[in-house]
């Protein structure tokens, strides 16, 4: 018997890519599949494009914009299949994307979500270089010292739909480009990952006109209110929690710096050398 999947489609304007999108999840094999897409307020021919498709299997729901955290939610709550997936609108899967993943979670009890390798693609094309979701006994080092080699993108990960219900597991909703490192860190916290190199990867668009490569006060306040966040918590160890706030506070130093806020940058650079003096010497000099 085949698992039923929900995947969960959050999108904002996003007519341009959301047909490529659609079309590679509905050639899924493998899966009873359910799509639920939340268009969160769009403005551009988003709604026309989806309801293109004649397909029972999708639904659409439109609301005021309320942010991209907020519109996953909303589709969880709805999600009825026995394994999840949050999908972003511009991203692809390529063949047997949802049937390699579900196999593993369907032959391993002990395991609460998935993921595996992901390959960036753009106009140009695929590119040749490999990267992954986090593995399993590294998560958290790999998301909080930012591992050049890991990718956080909630289309990569399929979840049990149970796992997520039992502990009331949900997006943070004041965050959003940082939101997905913030739920696979919580996640982790309940359940047990497991990261398959064999699993077929993840087409991840890069678009340079993304939210989140885009530096602009929203998004620095984004990743600010993101920290705010680890530190109130238990979901940075002890043992990397000096490291990861010197990252964190230097990463705020840069990026308000180069907005133009000037104050708020001296303030995140004094609290990364409070953290690291010699680290913080070392990362300031080789700017020069």
């Amino acid at each position: 018997m085949k698992p039923k999947v929900t995947i969960i489609i959050p999108c904002f304007n996003a007519g341009l890519y959301i047909e490529e999108t659609l079309s590679s999840v509905l050639r899924q094999r493998g899966a009873e599949i359910e799509v639920k897409i939340i268009d969160d307020g769009s403005t551009d021919n988003t709604a026309e494009r989806i309801q293109s498709f004649k397909d029972p299997r999708i639904s659409y729901m439109f609301q005021e914009n309320c942010g991209v955290s907020a519109s996953r939610n909303r589709g969880l709550e709805v999600a009825t299949g026995e394994f999840v997936i949050f999908f972003d609108a511009d991203d692809i899967m390529p063949e047997n994307f949802i049937s390699t993943r579900s196999v593993k979670l369907e032959l391993n009890a002990a395991i609460d979500f998935v993921c595996g390798t992901v390959r960036k693609f753009d106009a140009a094309g695929i590119s040749p270089e490999l990267f992954q979701g986090p593995a399993s006994d590294e998560l958290v080092d790999q998301i909080l010292l930012y591992h050049p080699k890991v990718i956080t993108c909630p289309s990569n990960f399929m979840f049990r739909n149970s796992f997520l219900k039992k502990h009331s597991l949900k997006f943070e909703e004041r965050l959003s480009s940082t939101a997905d490192r913030y739920f696979i860190l919580l996640c982790n916290r309940y359940g047990r990952l497991a990261f398959y190199p064999d699993v077929v990867p993840l087409h991840y668009r890069v678009n340079n006109k993304s939210m989140s490569n885009l530096l602009n006060l929203s998004l620095v306040r984004d990743n600010e209110e993101y920290y705010n966040l680890l530190k109130n918590t238990s979901l940075i160890p002890q043992r990397i929690r000096n490291i990861s706030l010197f990252l964190g506070n230097y990463i705020l130093f840069g990026a308000n710096w180069k907005i133009g806020k000037k104050v708020r940058a001296i303030r995140f650079a004094i609290s990364s050398f409070f953290r690291n003096p010699l680290k913080f010497i070392s990362k300031v000099s080789n700017l020069y």
